[in-house]
């Protein structure tokens, strides 16, 4: 039912229009009426807005264009009918200059308003459908978008970075813009649901639903707070961690703290379980995200097993500056190049004198050379992911290590299982590289591919990385992110009705035109010729 204002100053002319016709048979129903301009604008100030204003031209106080020419500034969506006399003519044109596409001539006729109606009727309904195609369209794009931001922020914190700039791009790309300013300032916090003993033996089923409730309770209470952006890892899918964006002011005061507070009373008031959490330290830039992450899960492990002197965790912020990017990429030099003594050397360098670093120390040191060597695992480990399995569950249980020397041996022994990994894949055989390289770009073709920069990541020369991809793929390697872009957005184009800049976006290509042309090259049909004839064919079959 559609709501209708009626404005004229004379009350019987407002009492002949509504004994016109039957309107709710019409599908319209008279809501509120008024005597002047005035008084029409004092109604729709106060609300709700009807879909139809028909107003009289000729009123005193403020005529009917005065009055259609506020309502078009004010409330530019609110369709409007003019009433008026033979004589109005000059009158009648200034309201089509102001946009009001219909009018009714008095005296109103009763098969003129009825064809006007169903005239208003049907746009009405058209318009409505389009609303909520549009509603539903957005929230394709903005759920294709939230799946891509929370794997890319996972990405950022588990996987090697192809370089700081592409990170930042990538960010912006994906309206992370806020994570690529200059001057930020972060930090982490995570949280696990803990499911008692006598439910883990649940149906399958039941289990994934009690994670998929845990995991929308999170992004709904983080979605209330802005600049924090909240991200699962399939690894352990009853644990949810947030990056948040530190602003100074008493306002951001514990903002973090507080926010886990708060997911900790929900999931106890909706899911009627514990839970435990950690908030790890402030780290500035993007270049120490990964101590921030590291910090925030050292949190997590200590708050699961048992509380540690203050003084302890006041440490944990001198160390996310310590363990520097330097640091980092020495290790993983030793690690990629397999030199066991070398590594074990830098190490001595990170770890300082065990005699004298606490047992908090080491375990954060871990949790960071940990991801460190996932990062590493995932870029050359083939054919299975068992020891970045195993990498992640040492990262959840390394605080149940009693000792430096426990964790200090956990670290070496999982340096070795990852550095035999590295050799398979680098000294075995020209294939594993490139299929290496090959699994490389299929998880992160959203960048903006340089052969030069993954010849280094792999390290490789840039002609015999080109020579070798083109013997083993049989193409070359830009032709094959082209075509892997492509099939991700011929995917996109049968499952969603996003737009091509949406598409675009999502598949990592610099533009919409640039995507439509590459499209139409790899597949002989524009994107919208292509989805035109895909809806085709689901129709006939």
């Amino acid at each position: 039912m559609f709501e209708i204002m009626l404005v004229d100053d004379e009350m019987s002319i407002r009492n002949s229009i509504k004994t016109k016709i039957d309107w709710e048979a019409a599908g319209f129903r008279i809501v509120s009426e008024a005597s002047s301009g005035n008084e029409a604008l004092q109604l729709l100030e106060q609300g709700p807005l009807p879909q139809l204003i028909i107003s009289d031209i000729r009123m005193p106080q403020m005529d009917g264009i005065e009055f259609i020419r506020i309502c078009k500034e004010r409330y530019p969506l609110l369709r409007t009918v003019v009433l008026s006399g033979y004589s109005d003519f000059e009158d009648l044109r200034s309201a089509i200059q102001l946009g009001v596409k219909d009018y009714l001539l008095k005296p109103v006729a009763r098969g003129e308003l009825h064809e006007l109606l169903d005239k208003l009727g049907e746009e009405f309904e058209q318009e409505r459908w389009n609303l909520r195609a549009s509603r539903q369209e957005r929230l394709r794009t903005n759920e294709q978008l939230r799946l891509l931001q929370e794997s890319f922020l996972l990405q950022m914190v588990k996987d090697e970075w192809y370089s700081l700039a592409a990170v930042s791009e990538r960010l912006k790309q994906l309206r992370l813009t806020p994570l690529a300013a200059d001057n930020l300032k972060l930090q982490f916090a995570a949280v696990e649901m803990r499911v008692p003993p006598e439910r883990t033996a649940d149906r399958q089923e039941r289990r994934n639903l009690l994670n998929l409730a845990f995991q929308m309770l999170c992004r709904e209470t983080s979605a209330k707070w802005k600049g924090i952006y909240p991200f699962g890892d399939p690894a352990n899918s009853g644990m949810m961690h947030f990056l948040v964006i530190l602003k100074p002011g008493p306002e951001h005061a514990r903002k973090t703290q507080r926010l886990m507070e708060e997911l900790e009373r929900s999931i106890a008031g909706c899911l009627k379980l514990e839970s435990v959490s950690g908030v790890g330290v402030e780290v500035k830039g993007l270049k120490r995200l990964k101590n921030g992450y590291a910090s925030s899960m050292l949190s997590w492990s200590q708050s699961a097993v048992c509380k540690k002197p203050e003084d302890e965790r006041e440490r944990v912020p001198e160390l996310t500056q310590a363990f520097t990017p330097e640091a980092e990429r020495r290790l993983a030099q030793f690690v990629e190049h397999p030199d066991m003594n070398a590594f074990r050397r830098q190490l001595d360098n990170v770890f300082g004198n065990e005699g004298n670093t606490s047992l908090l120390v080491c375990t954060f040191l871990a949790l960071r050379v940990l991801l460190l060597f996932t990062s590493i695992a995932k870029k050359f480990e083939l054919g299975s992911s068992s020891l970045q399995k195993y990498l992640w569950n040492c990262q959840l249980t390394i605080a149940d290590y009693q000792s430096r020397e426990e964790i200090r041996g956990l670290v070496e022994e999982l340096a070795q299982l990852v550095m035999e990994e590295v050799k398979k894949t680098r000294f075995s055989s020209s294939r594993h590289i490139i299929e290496a390289v090959r699994k490389y770009a299929e998880e992160n073709f959203g960048y903006e591919l340089e052969l030069s920069s993954l010849a280094a990541m792999f390290h490789l020369d840039e002609a015999e990385l080109t020579r070798l991809f083109k013997q083993h793929v049989g193409i070359p390697f830009s032709d094959y992110v082209t075509k892997l872009r492509m099939a991700k957005a011929e995917q996109l184009l049968q499952e969603h009705g996003l737009k091509p800049a949406d598409i675009a976006m999502l598949v990592g290509c610099s533009g919409s035109s640039c995507f439509s042309a590459s499209f139409k090259k790899y597949s002989g049909k524009s994107p919208k010729e292509y989805r035109e004839r895909y809806l085709k064919r689901q129709v006939r079959e």
